[in-house]
């Protein structure tokens, strides 16, 4: 039950936007007019990461153990509740239980959750039965670095791009390769890729084929798109024109001329528009604005609008570019939790096994005064002299 609750939150808090955008599937439904990149639906992905995350190490660690029973036996309660009413109305084909790192359907979600509100139940029949990892005195240390690391995280992705990219958009792709030879393992969202005009024309074979630079500003919607970094942006645009490469605006393929030119108006924008699937656009980059870079047909690196890189970019390197795997970026990330944590619980192992000690010495101490003192009373007794009978 923890290692679920740890997994699901902690992939919900790496890549909040994505999340945000499995709950715009359910608010659309309701008729509630936020989308995956309002400010209130990420807060809420956050919030909610959080619980489960912090949930998971309290039941790992025995930290509040009945409180934490208690909290997550409401919290299946509510998902599983939640997961019957997807499988029978079904307002989106994924709940979004892992984020975008895993896609169940509305009947595996279902199963997942009947099975866990059980153990859910079990556990706060018998809370008192769980393992206590870490003692009441110095619980909190270990209950605060939580919180923080789990909010801290969210906050960056949301602020920056997901430290670990789930996306088939990953930098280091070869979407040329993709395009042109798909196998079996590419994802489906780069088997489809295409940009294409507002006229109808299609512009990826010209754009993969490309050996210069190209610059997308991915706008995934357009009406909310921050306008803040358009002073920036421009920069790029001219940087990228006066270098002989293509700078290029790509919007979702509903949006309107109107909506573009609301845009062009806001942004003061010289470039070009293309449209792509409103799918794929919001698997480009997680971010609205963001920025793309492509070089070869090769994804080469991705911004968010609050980390533009300068406008002087003569150094960029566009061969042989290096990217951290995924496995490696996530051992860093769950090092920078492990590792504080176990340091934690050494020092609290350490604390208590101090603790026995000092007192298993006072008892000792107190035994060998007490054996002493018996020695020294039998000794006595036994040189006393005997007394005579006078009979």
């Amino acid at each position: 039950m923890a290692s679920v609750l740890v997994i699901s939150g902690f992939v919900k808090a790496v890549d909040p936007e994505g999340m945000g955008y499995k709950l715009e599937g359910y608010l659309d439904y309701l008729g509630i007019p936020l989308g995956g990149t309002d400010t209130f639906t990420l807060m809420g992905v956050v919030g909610l990461a959080t619980i489960e995350f912090v949930l998971g190490i309290y039941l790992l660690l025995g930290i509040r153990r009945r409180l934490a029973a208690t909290a997550t036996l409401v919290l299946m309660t509510v998902m599983t509740a939640i997961s019957v009413f997807i499988y029978w109305v079904r307002p989106v084909e994924d709940c979004g239980c892992f984020g975008a790192a895993w896609t169940l359907g509305p009947g595996e979600t279902l199963v997942k959750n009947v099975l866990l509100l059980a153990i859910a139940f079990v556990l706060q029949r018998k809370s008192r039965l769980m393992l206590r990892l870490i003692t009441e005195r110095n619980q909190w240390i270990t209950a605060v670095w939580s919180w923080a690391y789990i909010i801290l995280l969210g906050l960056y992705a949301q602020h920056y791009l997901p430290p670990v990219d789930f996306t088939a958009f990953k930098t280091g792709v070869n979407l040329r390769q993709a395009w042109y030879e798909p196998t079996p393992d590419t994802p489906a969202g780069l088997v489809g890729f295409d940009l294409s005009t507002p006229e109808g024309t299609s512009l990826t074979e010209e754009i993969l084929a490309d050996t210069g630079a190209t610059y997308l500003l991915v706008l995934s919607d357009i009406d909310r798109a921050d306008d803040g970094c358009n002073d920036r942006i421009n920069d790029i645009c001219d940087f990228c024109e006066d270098k002989g490469g293509r700078f290029y605006a790509v919007a979702a393929c509903n949006t309107t001329a109107e909506q573009r030119d609301a845009w062009t108006d806001r942004s003061g924008a010289a470039y070009a528009y293309l449209l792509t699937d409103s799918d794929q656009i919001k698997n480009m980059v997680r971010s609205n604005p963001g920025l793309m870079l492509i070089h070869n047909g090769v994804i080469i690196n991705k911004w968010s609008n609050n980390n533009l890189p300068s406008s002087r970019m003569d150094g960029i390197e566009m061969e042989g570019i290096e990217t951290e795997s995924l496995h490696l970026t996530l051992a860093r990330l769950v090092l920078w939790f492990i590792l504080p944590l176990l340091l934690v619980i050494a020092i609290d192992r350490v604390w208590i096994g101090s603790k026995f000690y000092r007192h298993n010495r006072y008892m000792r101490r107190l035994i060998d005064k007490q054996e002493l003192h018996d020695a020294q009373d039998t000794k006595a007794a036994n040189e006393e002299p005997k007394h005579q009978n006078p009979i």
